[in-house]
């Protein structure tokens, strides 16, 4: 009995950390997929860093935006879908080669991801200095740290 208890204790200490970055992952996950409006249209912040990307990226292929963003093709996929019918992506083929289709921004997309570049500059700026308000230099330094070391360590577990 003695050992549930000492599982039961430690389970209690930890559990307070734990919710807490389940709480931040499950409310930040409910934040990149809510959709925000970017002045012309209304678009989650996967579709529109997927659209900046490719802006910034001309060229890359869906199996490469894939793997970068952790997400199977078949979602990529239906972003590519979406943004292509809206009209900021076009899709070139190489010559000999129908299946691996190159992603374009077209000019409308260019001007979109330009405005969503201006709004996550806005929108850090404004997260960095409430941060700055209650936590130290060194203290975000550290955690941006900490967060890389994580995101290696949950990089290594897939």
């Amino acid at each position: 009995m003695s050992h549930l208890s000492d599982i039961d204790s430690a389970y209690q200490k930890l559990k307070i950390r734990a919710d807490m970055l389940y709480e931040f992952v499950i409310l930040y996950h409910n934040f990149i997929y809510a959709k925000h409006s970017y002045d012309v249209e209304d678009f989650n912040m996967i579709e529109m860093h997927t659209l900046t990307y490719i802006d910034d990226t001309p060229g890359v292929t869906a199996t490469e935006l894939a793997k970068m963003w952790h997400k199977s093709k078949s979602s990529i996929s239906q972003i590519i879908k979406k943004l292509t019918e809206a009209g900021y992506l076009e899709k070139r083929f190489s010559e000999n080669n129908e299946k691996n289709a190159h992603l374009y921004a077209t000019e409308k997309g260019s001007r979109l991801s330009n405005i969503h570049k201006a709004y996550d500059v806005a929108d850090i700026t404004q997260t960095a200095s409430h941060l700055e308000e209650h936590c130290s230099r060194e203290d975000l330094d550290a955690f941006y740290r900490i967060v890389e070391e994580y995101v290696k360590l949950l990089k290594s577990e897939l």
